[in-house]
């Protein structure tokens, strides 16, 4: 029942996530055109490209000023989302917060049920502080925006299901989606709270029969009675497998292990950063209207980036070209720089070789360095990636100017990414890494990768 009920949040979540996205290209467009949107009738239509798109609306000051598309919704020129009424008080919790908040579902002043995200947009003025410029807002219609949530599939498998949340304007519950068969009442439920932009709905699951009525509950004790009977059989027999001593039995322990560090590499690779693929993918639907050439280029380097990625899972033994791996580090950076812009200065004194290196262990120090070091820093910094080659080795550095940290406090609490670097390399004769990082400083990762036999 949890898990049902966490993957409706997360379907929820992932609905309106790629709505409320839009307001982040009303805010570049802003930023662009210098707080002017006398012009914003030729991107309009892309956004509003959805049927449950009610408006997109423009708030200089907090005073609805503009809304496209007009027809339909003229009522809401002039509304001032500093007073009372509904919605309101999550524009003024955005600008005081200066974070996206959704609100809703409520009825809107020009009719009908919607839900609206207010985004506060702050330009910079003449002495380059930022300013408060008003809100713009994207309004969907509901519940058809919520037409294809997967909450009508539980009933037939035994449960029913609520969405609800606290309205903030008179504090009572308010019901957003219910399955057909509501929850039967006094059953004790299973609840999630799901946050949506600065917004908590909770999804509250309960069976529509009592436990011990549940057929699968039977089936499920059986199955795991079951697979607890395996379990020990197969404790049991590796017991029996540490005991012999044979050369035979050895190589295949080794065999084993080094299956599972494969999987569990695809595993970690499986588990890529959602946040990056929103960000970027967010940053491409903005770039795709404002600045094309900027968005062919990123999805080139997306592309390149995941190629690499996917290939590495594949490679034989773990082990692949550098001067691949480069080309996914400068993929990966490329896209860091048209998000973050001169916050991020990448430096690369790399002599024209290749040789053979166990992936995975460049990118995720320069991905480190990049997320941890620059990105905090205010004013941003450079990350510098080198390679030396000496008599036996190969040595890759890569140091950035970041934040830094003190390792003799962090020890212990390492990044997977940084833990992963070093697992991979300890498979490898003569591969190594090395840290130092001092705060406000930066940190300075050396990575060496000794040379193959040529016989």
């Amino acid at each position: 029942m949890g898990y049902i009920a966490r993957a409706i949040g997360a379907e929820t979540y992932e609905t309106l996530l790629s709505q409320m996205s839009k307001t982040r290209v009303l805010e570049a467009y802003l930023m662009q055109t210098g707080g002017s949107y006398e012009d914003f009738d030729e991107i309009a239509g892309v956004l509003l490209r959805e049927d449950f798109v009610r408006n997109v609306l423009f708030a200089p000051d907090g005073i609805v000023d503009a809304v496209f598309p007009l027809e339909g919704n003229e009522a809401v020129i002039g509304l001032n989302m500093y007073e009372d009424g509904a919605g309101n008080r999550e524009a003024q919790a955005a600008i005081e917060k200066k974070e996206l908040y959704i609100a809703g579902p409520f009825e809107l002043i020009q009719g009908g049920i919607g839900i609206a995200g207010r985004l506060p947009v702050f330009l910079e003025d003449q002495q380059g502080k930022p300013r408060f410029w008003g809100i713009v807002s994207v309004t969907l219609d509901f519940p058809e925006v919520l037409s294809g949530s997967s909450i009508q599939q539980v009933n037939p498998q035994g449960f029913a299901c609520r969405i609800w949340r606290t309205n903030p304007d008179d504090g009572q519950l308010q019901t957003i989606l219910e399955t057909d068969m509501p929850l039967p009442e006094g059953r004790e439920t299973v609840d999630y709270e799901q946050t949506l932009f600065n917004s908590t709905w909770t999804v509250s699951l309960a069976s529509l029969r009592p436990w011990y009525l549940r057929a699968d509950l039977w089936l499920s004790v059986a199955v795991s009675l079951l697979v607890a009977l395996l379990a020990a059989v197969g404790v049991f027999a590796a017991e029996r497998l540490r005991q012999v001593k044979t050369e035979e039995s050895q190589r295949e322990i080794q065999r084993l292990q080094e299956q599972l560090e494969y999987e569990q590499g695809n595993m970690l690779l499986s588990q890529i950063r959602s946040h990056f693929f929103y960000h970027t993918l967010n940053s491409l639907q903005a770039l795709i209207v404002l600045q094309p050439d900027a968005a062919y280029k990123m999805a080139g380097d997306f592309s390149r980036y995941l190629r690499f990625s996917l290939d590495s899972v594949t490679a034989d033994g773990g082990v692949g070209s550098f001067r691949e791996e480069l080309r996914a580090v400068r993929a990966y950076a490329d896209i860091n720089q048209q998000q973050l812009g001169d916050r991020l200065h990448m430096v690369y004194d790399i002599p024209d070789a290749d040789f053979q290196i166990p992936l995975l262990t460049i990118q995720p120090i320069v991905e480190n360095a990049i997320l941890h070091g620059i990105k905090p820093k205010v004013g941003g910094g450079t990350v510098t990636l080198k390679l030396e080659e000496l008599a036996d080795c190969w040595r890759v550095t890569v140091d950035d100017d970041g934040v830094g940290f003190d390792p003799e406090t962090t020890r212990g609490r390492s990044s997977i990414g940084l833990e992963n670097v070093r697992r991979r390399l300890a498979r490898f004769p003569g591969c190594e890494l090395r840290l130092t990082s001092f705060p406000g400083v930066g940190t300075k990762v050396i990575l060496i990768y000794r040379k193959q036999d040529k016989n």
